[in-house]
């Protein structure tokens, strides 16, 4: 089968490897689409070769459909031909995190697609059947590639614990960022402020807002505008009740504190590469809780649901690309030039 393998830093190929076959309690995939993301892209770039020094097929966002059924496999809705969004956490269930039900933190996670254990750029890969989730039939390939990072934000925005009606604020537009919004608004916040310094992902967040009931309140230039001091215009010097940054840049993870009000939450969702200079007092003084988003933990469920009923349109910010075109997509994700790239990995 043919797979997109990283052996070195942009050094990905397209290649023959052999076929994977499934275990008892596993099931054998062929991905149809998968998603490209800053992960893989810091796996692309050099970066994180501390993890995995060994060649690997990338992938970790993919819808697929089921080939094939372990043995010991007993759930009927897991059979040949269901489409599927797959969950990549390879968990343990045995360490502590995992007994309380937070297998997000799992002691002995191991990611498909960022693992030996095969990734969603591939002609076929097997998960575990408790990985997958069957799609409604409503839902497409495409959609089911996006129940990963949808859930992401998903995740982010059940922790910064905004109420319906409140105030938001998402620093980055990236499709992290994007889900955010979008799962904010599904959620009935009446105010999402949004800063992005990129005008075409300003642009592409507009025109989704236009699709959402109104949109944000205000898109800001970053670069142009005081972010901090136009959140608290509009919130009449409160500042919002929660931020999101999903940005991974210092500058947004102090704008986050100073502009959420006193007692509000600033989540982070962001991967930093690096260290911020950070002084305990910016919280202390108004109060304000900073809090972290790791991945997801039971949130693919609602994310389908809310799929079903249109609350993450696609228009504007996710775009498909052939398996070959990999490279190029990563060069171009790098350059700041695209959104969201989706891997036609069959060429459908």
């Amino acid at each position: 089968m043919r797979a997109a393998v990283l052996h070195n830093a942009r050094d990905l190929r397209i290649e023959e490897v052999p076929d994977p076959a499934p275990g008892p309690g596993e099931v054998l995939l062929r991905p149809r689409f998968t998603g490209l993301c800053g992960s893989d892209l810091h796996f692309w770039e050099g970066g994180l070769r501390e993890v995995l020094a060994d060649p690997v097929i990338l992938g970790h966002e993919f819808s697929a459909e089921i080939v094939e059924v372990g043995s010991g496999v007993t759930d009927a809705a897991v059979r040949p031909g269901a489409l599927v969004a797959v969950e990549p956490m390879w968990t343990c269930g045995q360490c502590a995190p995992c007994v309380r039900g937070t297998y997000n933190f799992c002691r002995n996670m191991t990611w498909h697609g960022l693992s030996p254990k095969g990734g969603g750029m591939s002609g076929l890969t097997v998960v575990r059947a408790d990985m997958v989730h069957v799609l409604p039939e409503s839902l497409t390939a495409v959609q089911g590639a996006l129940v990963e990072p949808v859930s992401v934000a998903h995740h982010c925005v059940t922790r910064a614990q905004v109420p319906a009606g409140g105030t938001a604020l998402v620093l980055g537009a990236g499709p992290i960022g994007i889900a955010t919004y979008l799962d904010l608004r599904a959620r009935g916040v009446e105010r999402v402020i949004v800063s992005e310094p990129s005008a075409d992902r300003r642009a592409a967040l507009a025109k989704l807002a236009g699709m959402t009931g109104g949109g944000a309140d205000l898109i800001l230039d970053p670069g142009a505008v005081d972010v901090v001091a136009a959140v608290r215009e509009l919130t009449g010097g409160e500042g919002v009740d929660a931020s999101v940054d999903a940005a991974g840049a210092e500058p947004a993870f102090h704008a986050g504190i100073a502009a959420t009000r006193p007692g509000g939450r600033m989540v982070t969702v962001a991967v930093y590469m690096k260290p911020v200079t950070f002084h305990p007092m910016a919280a202390f003084l108004g109060g304000v809780d900073i809090v972290a988003s790791c991945a997801y933990c039971n949130d693919f469920p609602a994310v389908i649901d809310g799929m079903v009923n249109g609350s993450y349109p696609l228009d504007g910010w996710v775009r498909p690309i052939p398996l070959e075109e990999v490279a190029a997509g990563f060069t171009a994700l790098e350059a700041g030039t695209e959104l969201k790239l989706l891997v036609d990995v069959q060429g459908s």
